[in-house]
């Protein structure tokens, strides 16, 4: 028998916050059909429609308007049950839930986090990880309270701080005939590889590089940082990319960095949370021994 239960809930709420089944379906670690078939088990329970999907995208019925009003006041009240129940009782289980973009949950996160939850054994932790844009909308969507990016946040209903300084670097095939350093318009001479659009770096790269007056067109685009780096290796292709990515590939000198006249891409780091919004005890931990770990 179905039952209008709090998982089925968050999963209508979350779909209808990012208007999307496949990017609910991400954000929640649950397959497409998994969250299409919850969806129509809250239809089938209800007896009515909750969403209509045209060329534009979801649209909420009038019965998922009423339902979505409900189920925000029922989710945010749930939580707010969790909190109190941690606060009073110590060895209550703790959920702690973060996103963060592709650089910082593969390659600058790991290390702290197994230090955040050393001592903390009854902490689960669960981390997506997608690029800024996605971080950006499971914030909106309450799908998760912190999120973790590389690039300026769009939407102001946002407040971003940073805690780290991360460098973009030019990297080369160690063995690619290109000299250390060259100029900015010596960059047209070679081919690229780009992270996928949406990218906290690749947006911060074109943006740098606007600024300069320099346009590039990649011949190649990829969604993942490490495979970046591995086609650079063995290739002659060029790529921007955190030096967090490639510090293993500089010291076994698989990849070298290639020096550019008057271009130093620097950015901050930030962790991001919805304004005016008081954070759950365990991720205003994290938040504090976060700042404290990357001094």
């Amino acid at each position: 028998m179905e039952v209008l239960d709090y998982h089925k809930l968050k999963i209508f709420k979350t779909v209808v916050d990012l208007g999307s089944f496949s990017k609910a379906a991400e954000v929640l670690f649950l397959t497409q059909p998994t969250v299409t078939l919850q969806v129509k088990k809250l239809e089938n329970y209800l007896g009515v429609t909750l969403l209509k999907r045209d060329k534009s995208g979801i649209k909420l019925t009038p019965e998922g308007e009423l339902l979505y009003k409900h189920a925000s006041k029922i989710i945010d009240d749930y939580l707010s049950m969790e909190e109190e129940l941690s606060s009073i009782k110590k060895d209550f289980s703790k959920i702690l839930i973060i996103g963060a973009s592709s650089t910082i949950g593969d390659f600058l996160l790991p290390k702290f986090l197994a230090h955040f939850i050393k001592d903390r054994e009854n902490t689960k932790v669960n981390l997506f990880i997608g690029n800024s844009k996605a971080i950006e909308e499971g914030i909106l969507s309450k799908t998760f309270y912190i999120g973790l990016v590389e690039d300026e946040i769009a939407s102001n209903k946002l407040q971003a701080t940073p805690f780290y300084e991360d460098e973009i670097v030019l990297i080369a095939n160690a063995n690619m005939d290109i000299p250390d350093k060259i100029s900015l318009k010596d960059l047209k001479n070679y081919k690229f590889i780009f992270r996928e659009r949406g990218s906290g770096t690749r947006n911060v790269v074109e943006h740098v590089l606007k600024e300069k007056g320099i346009e590039i067109k990649p011949d190649i685009e990829a969604s993942s940082s490490k495979a970046i780096a591995k086609l650079v290796a063995n290739s002659n292709y060029l790529a921007f990319i955190s030096k967090l990515v490639v510090e293993s590939d500089l010291k076994l000198n698989n990849l070298k960095i290639v020096k550019v006249d008057d271009l130093d891409i620097k950015r901050k780091f930030s962790y991001i949370t919805q304004k005016n919004i008081r954070l759950p005890t365990i991720e205003r931990e994290f938040i504090n021994e976060m700042f404290n770990y990357f001094k």
